[in-house]
């Protein structure tokens, strides 16, 4: 317990002596102009310059400083694993470090440079003489642990290769460098039943995370059959939509190849035959603060955080959706009951009247549709035929975010309003099937 204590005491000097330094300038230190501290030399070079050359050296030495921490947190965070407190505090390293306020993949990083310095010794050597950054370290690690899952690797092929790994200048670099090592060893492999890269299934992968603006950020590597099988789900929903006036679609190809993959998720997701997650099916969970309650009022979804009302108005128009209503603290007040808002038999009326999408020009099938409230549900529209009107999602998403009106004609079709107009267009299927302009007076 006493070793203990003296751990702890001589890391903490050493953070209080870092702080010290940065601690700003006094005005006896300003006007001497020779105290050695880190903030008075910053002090000095910004009030009467200095070289640019001793700016970039101190640069590259604070890099280095941070190298040097950040290696010393992950071997320590490697230490605590092996000691079991995870297990005794019943969380997961990475879950331990969030707690602490270190961000969910600065966490997993760190824990991952843990085991990669016990396993390599370059990285090791690296990581405690502050020239690997923790990026750097992170990527030679998972890129011996790729090319060893490609082809297996002894203990001395593993250091060598590492060693190899290091020469590369950024991370990016050592990824590209470990994939071509991967495949030139997996060819040369004399196994007649190994499995070339391009077709092992063992080494997909796909991530799924979240930047500063809140976005879900994915990257994804398959073998050659998964990704055929995904692109031909994806090709017929890619095909450009042309805009009322007859325009091209404004969309870049890999905007309708994300709006292609939402239409499949959807779809997924509106279908009874899948798994089920903790005993129900997977479905939009929806956190809604009451109105008047302290806290933020900002609504939550389940596993991408805050969103805005235009979002909302999404959520509850096209998914299965569990919405939670909880109080300003975070407590549950009323769990709401599963619901489609659109029935199937106002679907199947909705489908037959519309025809798919009906924004003007787009015609979308049926299938990619969304059952979109002209009066919002939450503003006291009613679940009806005459309430309705089928939208694929990137034209419901338009309407959301947008001047875009929907209007309930007198003929019984949606009338559509251009922003800045007052004159309404027909719905796509309205075109085809009346000649008076005026039908929605």
């Amino acid at each position: 317990m006493e070793g203990e204590t003296m751990f702890a005491l001589t890391v903490r000097d050493f953070a209080d002596h870092l702080v010290d330094e940065v601690a700003a300038a006094t005005t006896a230190e300003v006007e001497s102009g020779d105290s050695p501290r880190l903030a008075c030399l910053l002090d000095r070079a910004s009030r009467v310059g200095c070289d640019d050359a001793e700016i970039l050296s101190a640069i590259v030495e604070v890099a280095r400083a941070q190298n040097v921490l950040a290696g010393a947190q992950a071997l320590l965070v490697r230490v605590a694993d092996r000691v079991g407190i995870p297990v005794r505090k019943r969380l997961s390293m990475p879950s331990l470090l969030m707690e602490i306020g270190v961000a969910p993949a600065v966490a997993h990083r760190t824990v991952r440079n843990g085991r990669h310095a016990e396993r390599l010794d370059s990285v090791a050597r690296g990581m405690r003489d502050g020239y690997l950054s923790p990026e750097m370290a992170d990527e030679v690690g998972r890129g011996v642990a790729a090319v060893d899952k490609r082809a297996p690797l002894d203990n001395p092929e593993k250091q060598t290769l590492a060693r190899k790994l290091l020469l590369n200048s950024t991370p990016g670099e050592v990824k590209a460098a470990a994939k071509a090592e991967g495949i030139r060893l997996a060819a040369e492999s004399d196994d007649p039943e190994a499995i070339p890269a391009s077709e092992n299934s063992e080494l997909n992968e796909m991530t799924l995370t979240s930047d500063d603006e809140g976005r879900t950020v994915s990257s994804i590597s398959l073998d050659a059959l998964t990704g055929e099988e995904l692109s031909a789900a994806l090709d017929p929903l890619m095909r450009p939509v042309p805009q009322p006036d007859g325009s091209r679609d404004p969309r870049s190809t890999a905007q309708r190849r994300a709006d292609a993959l939402g239409q499949i998720v959807r779809t997924y997701l509106a279908g009874s035959e899948r798994p089920t997650s903790g005993g129900v099916l997977p479905h939009v969970s929806l956190i809604v603060p009451t109105t008047g309650t302290p806290g933020d009022g900002v609504a939550r979804l389940g596993f991408t955080g805050p969103v805005g009302s235009a979002t909302v108005g999404l959520a509850l128009c096209s998914s299965a959706v569990s919405a939670v209503v909880v109080d300003g603290e975070g407590v549950p007040l009323d769990v709401g009951r599963e619901h489609r808002l659109m029935t199937p038999g106002i679907r199947k009326a909705l489908a037959a009247r519309d025809c798919g999408c009906a924004f003007p020009g787009c015609g979308r099938p049926v299938s990619w549709t969304d059952a979109h409230h002209i009066v919002p549900w939450s503003e006291g529209g009613d679940t009806s035929v005459g309430n309705g009107v089928l939208l694929c999602r990137m034209h419901h998403t338009l309407v959301h975010n947008s001047e875009w009106q929907v209007v309930p004609g007198d003929d019984g079709h949606p009338w559509f309003i251009e922003p800045g107009s007052s004159q309404p267009i027909r719905s796509h299927a309205r075109r085809t099937l009346t000649s008076h302009t005026d039908a929605a007076a």
